[in-house]
C-alpha cells in the first residue's frame, strides 16, 4: 500500500473513534491495510464489507460504520461531510481554531457554546461520476499499489511495418531446443543411407559421398509480458508495437499484460485484422499499481504450467518498480530462469546516459536475467531482434 493510501486508511479509523465512538485499538489500522491489500479497492462494496469486519464488534457499531464509510469516503478527496459532529479528540469546550465563522456573521467572537452552531467548510462532492462504483475507482487511482480504471491501450499503425520486420528477424535468428524431424546435416548423428546410396550411382555404385541426418535446431517459443502499471504509461507504445508483430509472425508466441492482475492478450493482437486498435477489456491488468512478484508467480502456477519449456524466451518489459513483496519477486524469477530457455528483461530507461538499475524489483529480478536490454522506442526494438540471437 502507499503511503497516501495508508494514511487515508488511518484517518478513517480515527474519523471512527472520534466522530463515531468507536473503540479501536491502534492494531486495527493495520488489519484494515492487510483487508484492503487482500480483497482489493477496484470495489467499494468489497472494500466496505471487508472495513467492517475489522472495525465492528457489535450490531449497532455496523449500523453506524455504514453511514460513516459513506460520509468519509464520497467526498473527492475522502474527508468527512459537513453534517458531521464537530471533530475533538478530548471532552471540553471547543478550540477556537476548530470553529470556522458563517461568512454572513458580523459577531467576530461566536457564542462558545454553540459547538456545532457555526457553518462549516463544505466538501466539494465527486462531479462527473454519478455511479458510486465509478467515483470511488476512479478516486482511489491515484494510489500505486491499486487496481484503477483506466483507458484502453491503442496500438498504433506508425512503424509497424518495421516491427513487423524486426520480428521475422528475431524468429529467424533465435533456434532453440530440437525439432522431431530429422532433417540432412553434415554431422548430423544419424547415417542417411537413402541419400547416400543415390550418390554412389554416380560414382559407380562407391559411397564416396556420406549423407547424415539430424534433429534441426527450432524456433522458439515466444512469452511477452508487459507491465502495463502508470508508471509504465509513457512507455508501452513499442512494447505493445512488437508484441502484436511476434504474435502476427508467429503462431508460437504469447502475450500479457499485468497491472494488479494479469491477463493474456494474445487473441486479442493476433485476431485483429487492422492496426491502430485498442485493446479494451483489460479491466485491473492495465493501469493500476505495479505487482510484479504477485502477477509473475501467477503466471509460472498458471499459464507457465503450459508455456514454459526449454526453448521458451520470457520477455518481461517493466521499468522494475514493484510495490508488492520481493521475495515473491526472486522466487518467481528464480522459476522462470530454470524452466525457460532465457529471461529478457525490457526496460525502457536503459539507454539513457547514467542509468542505473536501482529500484528495488529491478535488484531482486537482475540475478536471474540473461539478456538486460533497452526498450524505450521502436529503434531498440529492432536492436534487440538482431542481437538477441547471438546473446541466448
Amino acid at each position: 500500500m502507499s503511503a497516501d493510501f495508508s494514511h487515508a486508511v488511518l484517518a478513517f479509523g480515527a474519523n471512527l473513534r472520534d466522530e463515531h465512538r468507536f473503540t479501536l485499538a491502534h492494531a486495527k489500522g493495520h488489519d484494515a491495510l492487510r483487508a484492503a491489500e487482500f480483497v482489493g479497492i477496484v470495489d467499494r462494496e468489497r472494500l466496505r464489507h471487508a472495513f467492517r469486519f475489522v472495525y465492528c464488534t457489535t450490531p449497532d457499531e455496523a449500523q453506524r460504520f455504514d453511514r460513516a464509510f459513506d460520509q468519509f469516503f464520497s467526498g473527492a478527496e475522502g474527508i468527512a461531510q459537513p453534517d458531521l459532529p464537530a471533530r475533538r479528540t478530548r471532552p471540553g469546550p471547543e478550540a477556537p481554531s476548530e470553529r470556522v465563522a458563517s461568512p454572513d456573521s458580523a459577531d467576530p467572537d461566536p457564542d462558545p457554546d454553540e459547538s456545532d452552531g457555526g457553518s462549516r467548510p463544505q466538501a466539494r462532492p465527486a462531479e462527473g461520476y454519478p455511479d458510486a462504483a465509478a467515483t470511488w475507482q476512479r478516486l482511489r487511482a491515484r494510489y500505486s499499489p491499486g487496481a484503477a480504471i483506466s483507458d484502453p491501450p491503442l496500438i498504433s499503425g506508425d512503424g509497424l511495418d518495421a516491427l513487423l520486420a524486426a520480428a521475422g528477424t528475431l524468429i529467424s535468428s533465435v533456434r532453440l531446443g530440437r525439432s522431431r524431424r530429422w532433417r540432412p546435416q553434415r554431422n548430423g548423428p544419424r547415417f542417411d543411407l537413402r541419400r547416400t546410396l543415390r550418390a554412389s550411382v554416380a560414382a559407380g555404385g562407391d559411397p564416396a559421398t556420406i549423407y547424415r541426418l539430424g534433429p534441426p535446431r527450432r524456433n522458439p517459443r515466444f512469452v511477452v509480458l508487459i507491465d502495463g502499471s502508470r508508471s509504465m504509461a509513457e512507455h508501452t507504445g513499442p512494447s505493445l508495437q512488437f508484441a502484436y508483430a511476434l504474435c502476427r509472425r508467429t503462431r508460437r508466441a504469447r502475450a500479457f499484460v499485468f497491472s494488479t492482475a494479469m491477463r493474456e492478450v494474445t487473441r486479442a493482437l493476433r485476431d485483429r485484422q487492422q492496426e491502430g486498435h485498442l485493446l479494451r477489456g483489460l479491466g485491473e491488468a492495465w493501469g493500476g499499481g505495479t505487482r510484479l512478484g504477485a502477477n509473475l508467480t501467477a503466471f509460472v502456477r498458471g499459464a507457465g504450467e503450459q508455456l514454459l519449456r526449454r526453448d521458451t524466451v520470457v520477455l518481461i518489459a517493466s521499468d522494475g518498480l514493484d510495490t508488492g513483496d520481493t521475495a515473491a519477486l526472486k522466487r518467481a524469477m528464480r522459476t522462470l530462469r530454470g524452466r525457460s530457455a532465457a529471461v529478457v528483461w525490457l526496460h525502457p530507461h536503459a539507454a539513457e546516459a547514467g542509468f542505473a538499475p536501482s529500484a528495488s524489483g529491478m535488484r531482486a529480478a537482475l540475478p536471474y536475467v540473461t539478456v538486460f536490454a533497452a526498450a524505450g522506442n521502436r529503434a531498440d526494438f529492432i536492436r534487440l531482434a538482431r542481437n538477441l540471437g547471438r546473446e541466448i
